[in-house]
């Protein structure tokens, strides 16, 4: 290469690398100005009590410490509270106690809606270092996946306030960090660092053992494949056979550190846990899928499909699809080493993220999982599923033109992100160009966080107190006067709130009640507010 093209070459990787470091900096910026904008959603208050059941537990325990201002939180063992993962969460239960337990329950779900999003920011950062070490060929497909990720519709809007799935997925995003370091440098801190980070994530959501089975089985297979060839082992010998041992008793040993439900018998716990949610049956009420009311227990095969082919941006489902034919042509180009040298070689990475993908869904299907609402359950699939995407559109890059392909991309991108800054603070309720005139048919906003428009809207239209009827929870994010106006009232409040739970298009009827505000997205309605006729 001449040294014009070497200087060129270096150009490139700075603007991309500037590009990035600007775009984290507006991004996070965006974060900071926006969190306050998001309504309440229905899992928040059940999050926030089982972390204080795990934060109560453990200072009894660790420090002998009663906690007066915890007096109505459950113990540890009751409602099965342990099998909850609270790890996450316990910066958030330690600034209350810090408060001593007397901030308002605003004070308390903004600050939960920041730090949901501070970690997820975290996750993205940590996504684009791996995808660096990944694609180390070019920066611009790091950044290129990050945005992917980034604004993805539904992980925005979800990310303030989803401190279970969003979180989670910001977990795997770190974990496939660690992982891509224990594989390409493979040595003692690695391996722990790796141990950690996959029983964090375990923490969360039991899942994530799919993360430390994958490294143990790439390692058999990979040390197996060397012995049978070359009969030799590593020059580390120690390290050799002691990785295996090492990375399960440290994922194991921090996992029982962090769940305080698993301290008396970890192992039994650890069963239950996977037992428990491997075969979730806390809820089976009714949803709306595809113009149906249907319960978790009679989901169709295809649920997952479905809701995946109509959110998830069509240009993004093709560069998937052409990550899966870019690995078929590296392996068959291959040759007689597309084990050696493919699979377990240079498309290692990409073999696994569609082996991940892939193996979660069957999982999912085959084990009868319950996920309902959308598929926001499974959003850490859309890790693996980025990594591949962005393989597609490297892969096209080379087959085409990597200008044309990434003026396409950009395009996408700009739209992608216009439709985020149109429709906020709603961005969970995306639907793509395919399943936007079918939206009416399935569940809209699975976290009623619109609920807090509704009640905003009910407070700026009355004076004094109002009778509310609905879905009122979002009360918990008014201020302490404001909470004072509201009188909930079930049966038949002078406003009824409705956030379009089990509605099949986009008119719900309330006899005796008339529309006099709704909260549109895109064509289809996500919630309104229905006043009392005078009779």
């Amino acid at each position: 290469m001449t040294g014009q093209g070497r200087n060129r070459k270096y150009d490139w990787e700075r603007i991309w690398r500037y590009c990035t470091l600007l775009y984290f900096i507006i991004y996070f910026i965006a974060g900071l100005c926006v969190y306050k904008d998001y309504g309440f959603t229905v899992d928040e208050e059940k999050q926030r009590e089982r972390s204080l059941v795990s934060y109560k537990y453990m200072n009894e325990v660790l420090l002998g410490r009663d906690m007066p201002g915890l007096e109505d939180i459950p113990e540890m063992d009751e409602k099965n509270h342990g099998y909850y993962g609270t790890a996450m969460q316990m910066p958030m239960a330690f600034m209350e106690d810090i408060h001593g337990f007397t901030m308002t329950t605003r004070e308390i779900y903004l600050m939960r809606h920041l730090y949901n999003f501070i970690v997820c920011f975290v996750g993205y950062v940590c996504f684009y270092f791996a995808l660096r070490k990944i694609f180390p060929e070019d920066r611009f497909y790091a950044f290129a996946g990050t945005l992917i990720v980034s604004l993805y519709p539904r992980f925005f809007g979800y990310q303030f306030t989803d401190i279970k799935n969003l979180i989670f997925a910001a977990l795997n995003m770190v974990v496939l960090l660690t992982l891509v370091y224990v594989v390409e440098k493979e040595n003692w801190l690695t391996i722990v660092l790796f141990g950690i980070t996959a029983a964090l994530a375990t923490n969360q959501r039991v899942m994530a053992i799919i993360y430390p089975v994958f490294l143990l089985g790439y390692w058999l297979l990979r040390d197996l494949t060397i012995l049978i060839k070359d009969r030799k082992i590593a020059e580390n010998k120690a390290l050799f056979f002691i990785k295996y041992p090492l990375v399960i008793i440290s994922y194991f040993l921090f996992w029982v550190i962090i769940s305080p439900f698993a301290w008396i018998h970890p192992v039994i716990s650890f069963k239950k846990t996977f037992k428990a949610f491997s075969h979730f049956q806390g809820w089976n009420g009714y949803m709306a899928f595809m113009g149906k009311l249907i319960t978790s227990t009679e989901l169709p095969w295809y649920y997952l499909f479905v809701w995946m082919g109509i959110t998830i941006p069509v240009l993004y489902m093709f560069l998937f699809f052409m990550g899966h034919v870019g690995l078929i042509f590296s392996l068959k180009k291959e040759g007689k080493g597309w084990w050696e040298n493919g699979v377990l070689g240079k498309g290692k990475w990409f073999a696994c993220c569609i082996g991940m993908f892939w193996g979660i869904i069957c999982a999912i299907i085959m084990l009868h999982c319950k996920i309902y609402e959308s598929w926001y359950h499974v959003f850490f699939a859309f890790v693996p599923f980025t990594v591949v995407a962005v393989y597609g559109f490297k892969f096209c890059a080379e087959i085409i033109n990597k200008k044309i392909v990434g003026i396409v991309f950009g395009i996408c991108i700009v739209l992608i992100a216009g439709w985020n800054i149109r429709n906020h603070p709603y961005q969970q309720v995306y639907f793509n160009m395919i399943g936007r005139q079918y939206a009416h048919l399935f569940e809209r906003d699975s976290q009623y966080a619109d609920s807090s428009e509704l009640m905003r809207w009910i407070l700026d239209h009355t004076e004094g107190e109002v009778k509310v009827s609905g879905y009122t929870l979002s009360t918990l994010l008014l201020s302490e006067e404001e909470k004072l106006r509201i009188v909930k009232d079930y049966e038949a409040g002078d406003y009824h709130i409705d956030i379009f739970l089990n509605v099949i298009g986009n008119e719900a009827v309330h006899e005796g009640y008339e529309e006099v505000y709704a909260v549109w997205v895109d064509g289809y309605k996500i919630g309104a507010v229905y006043q009392k006729i005078n009779q």
